[in-house]
């Protein structure tokens, strides 16, 4: 049995300054993401919370034809499990000495330098000849330099060093900055140890790549999928459909990419979770691959997702989401809810339709996003859904 820590707060808790409230304003965001996740807890596993969801959630799982997940609410844990976090961090590391065995892990200081971006820049520099990075820097006056000497047209994008799934990016549409991007800069600043330039690509296509890093170096589970991103970066979705000509011709590379990383991964000392960002980007009328947009020592937000997609066989197209609880204008239960879907709602024979993933409260408050499945037999079916699903509930 394994038990769960979905500290999503993973990335921002490697900021050396990290403040009570993040730059980005997230913080919160990473507080509930357990609750987005608890389908880790369907498959004779659990899930660490800081509150049980409720029944009536439960029971809606059920009739869709999914096992009820298993929680443990914090401090309480099950001694005997095998502990996994989200990823390693002094938090995790503490609670993994709670467990009767607890579970090997790499260095703390591998974990913080291989999820810098500075080390995946370096890496992508290295390994494949990158020059999307156009600069670290941790002065404000350097970034300021870098980005005056950029064509007055060339949009940029900045990171900090340790981000939230994209959703503290800046993007700068001109080389002149106004002060609302001084402000955000010196913020960024102010928490982390470093900010990165890089040139803004008009993304045409997400790509996740994810395996698993044996202490021994060897690659296990590796597996490629679309993303459904911001223009900016921020992480809006995953889809699973192992017929996607979307992604086919990309494979052989983001294979390639993903190896050759796995190998610098273990020559750091790290092992463990891993999941690569790549995208395809249009310049005149061309498709381009960056091979390395971010490199993530750690699981993935959509990780349950494909467990489950995969236990029922992957022989449907799923398109799961987070949609912000503010957006929806939801029933305030469960079976208004799969009353107000009508032919959409999921079907546990056929496992098609729209499956809400996570409690619409938790202990009386909303969350402030929401999960959502879409799954079909296509992907025009499932994006067909979507479409559906939106038109009849976003405010």
């Amino acid at each position: 049995m394994r038990e769960y820590f979905v500290n999503a707060d993973f990335d921002l808790s490697l900021r050396p300054n990290r403040s009570a409230e993040t730059v980005d304003g997230r913080g919160q965001q990473a507080s509930e993401m357990p609750h987005h996740l608890l389908l880790f807890g369907t498959a004779g596993d659990s899930v660490l919370v800081d509150a049980a969801p409720g029944e009536d959630f439960l029971a809606y799982l059920e009739r869709a034809g999914l096992s009820r997940p298993v929680t443990s609410v914090l401090p309480g844990l099950a001694p005997d499990a095998q502990f996994v976090p989200f990823g390693w961090n002094e938090k995790a590391v503490q609670i993994n000495s709670s467990y009767t065995r607890p579970a090997s892990r790499p260095p703390l200081d591998v974990v913080k330098r291989v999820n810098g971006r500075r080390f995946a820049a370096k890496v992508e520099r290295e390994l494949f000849g990158g020059d999307e990075v156009l600069g670290v820097f941790d002065a404000p006056g350097e970034i300021e330099a870098c980005i005056a000497s950029r064509p007055q047209e060339e949009e940029l994008l900045l990171k900090s060093e340790h981000g939230n799934a994209g959703l503290g990016n800046r993007r700068l549409r001109s080389s002149s900055l106004s002060q609302s991007d001084r402000e955000v800069l010196r913020r960024m600043l102010a928490e982390d140890a470093c900010v990165l330039v890089e040139k803004w690509r008009n993304r045409a296509l997400d790509i996740a790549t994810v395996f698993e890093l044996d202490p021994a170096g060897t690659v296990k589970g590796l597996y490629a999928y679309e993303v459904v991103n911001t223009a900016d970066g921020a992480y809006i979705g995953s889809i699973f459909d192992h017929g996607s000509e979307a992604i086919e011709p990309w494979l052989p590379s983001v294979t390639d990419v993903a190896l050759k990383i796995a190998e610098r991964l273990a020559r750091e000392g790290y092992f463990g979770p891993v999941c690569l960002d790549h995208f395809v980007w249009l310049e005149g009328g061309d498709r381009r691959l960056r091979p390395l947009a971010d490199l993530n020592a750690r699981l993935q937000v959509s990780a349950p997702i494909l467990r489950l997609w995969r236990s029922w066989g992957a022989d449907r197209v799923v398109y799961w989401r987070l949609f912000a609880a503010r957006k929806l204008r939801l029933p305030s239960n469960y079976l208004e809810l799969e009353t107000a879907l009508g032919v959409d709602a999921f079907d546990s024979g056929d496992r098609r339709g729209v499956l809400v993933t996570s409690p619409l409260d938790v202990a009386g408050k909303k969350l402030r996003r929401l999960g959502v499945l879409l799954a079909g037999d296509s992907r025009a079916e499932v994006e067909a859904m979507d479409r559906r699903l939106r038109e009849r509930f976003e405010k």
